[in-house]
């Protein structure tokens, strides 16, 4: 039988939050519904007759390039499906890194890609090197893509322009999910698809702004990939057609507030991220890196080779819940999340911190 191929998925939907202090979260908590108060409570007009042009018009807009290069998928899931139909297959190399989020190793294999990873490393700040890209692709017999997040999951590492711009010299296609990116000050973003012809860029609502259930999703094409649209667009018949209108309309108003959304970022990132910083700097248990934005990070604990039992004990016995690191294929680490309220956040790494120190001493005591 076929292993699955992606478990995270699984565990995340079963066993992610089983405690009142959930710090195994990636994004901000849901957005406040009144934002969509007035929208009806059901559409039923053809997707394309109005709100699917009118999300990929607004999302080209906002990104100020021309609307045939902007594609609305169900979510950035949808949009990385989508592109992995589009460009792995047998002959294709793909070039990933680890650690990392499951369907970037398991897209590739699961459409028969040959498939290369590339280590990301806590000692240099988990930074996907660019050189190491191109190198990967040496003597490849076909065509090559790379195929990661940027910011990165689970480390929270940001790639720099000059970066993806290296990166995607090195590949016929760079393909990135970009999530995370809006947690990112605007001046040092950094989307494939504005820096390289052959780059995609792949983003949602989700992570940043609580909109998780819409899908509402987004993949855009760089300049030398324009000429791809019909195709991709074709693929997505063939999988799901076309995106809900009623998800189609709200897409279009979350746009709309965005600013009012973003709110909760700035609240997080000033009362939030600071007991996590500390956390972070100042447990002795761990190894770990503190990325300069967002609020994901991915410690090492000391003299532990596979979490999960700890992440166990954590839930059971301090009521904490964090991600152990196999799922990301680094299985000595966790991710700690830090999108939540403060005094969630505070007392959960409060319970997390006891919870290494009991580790910590049942390690000296043999």
């Amino acid at each position: 039988m076929q292993p699955p191929y992606f478990p995270y998925m699984s565990w995340a939907q079963t066993q992610a939050g089983r405690t009142p202090h959930v710090l195994s979260v990636s994004g901000v908590p849901a957005a406040d519904p009144a934002v969509f108060a007035d929208l009806p409570p059901i559409d039923l007009e053809h997707p394309r007759k109005v709100w699917l042009p009118e999300v990929e018009q607004r999302l080209a807009q906002r990104w100020n390039i021309d609307p045939r290069r902007v594609i609305a998928c169900l979510g950035a899931s949808g949009g990385m499906h989508l592109a992995a139909q589009a460009w792995f297959g047998p002959g294709v190399r793909v070039v990933t890194d680890n650690p990392s989020y499951e369907p970037f190793r398991a897209l590739p294999r699961r459409l028969g890609a040959e498939l290369w990873t590339v280590e990301r490393r806590l000692e240099q700040r988990f930074r996907l090197s660019p050189g190491a890209i191109g190198a990967a692709t040496i003597g490849a017999g076909g065509p090559t893509a790379a195929f990661f997040a940027n910011p990165h999951n689970p480390t929270g590492s940001l790639s720099t322009a000059a970066d993806i711009q290296t990166m995607a010299r090195g590949v016929d296609t760079l393909i990135v999910c970009e999530v995370y990116m809006e947690w990112v000050p605007p001046e040092e973003r950094a989307h494939a698809a504005l820096l390289a012809p052959n780059g995609v860029s792949i983003g949602s609502l989700t992570k940043a702004y609580g909109l998780g259930p819409l899908r509402a999703g987004w993949l855009v094409l760089g300049e030398g990939l324009a000429h791809e649209r019909e195709r991709l667009i074709d693929l997505l018949f063939l999988d799901y057609v076309d995106p809900p209108t009623s998800s189609l309309r709200a897409f279009a108003r979350a746009l709309e507030a965005l600013d009012t959304l973003a709110a909760g970022i700035e609240t997080l990132r000033t009362h939030s991220r600071p007991h996590w910083e500390r956390f972070l700097a100042l447990t002795p248990e761990i190894d770990a890196w503190i990325p300069e934005h967002g609020f994901i990070a991915f410690p090492r604990v000391r003299g532990v080779a596979d979490t999960r039992e700890l992440c166990e004990r954590l839930v059971h016995e301090h009521g904490v819940d964090v991600v152990p690191g196999h799922f990301f294929g680094a299985p000595g680490h966790i991710r700690v999340g830090c999108p939540q309220p403060p005094e969630m956040v505070e007392a959960g790494l409060a319970r997390l911190s006891a919870g290494l120190r009991a580790l910590a001493g049942a390690q000296a005591r043999g």
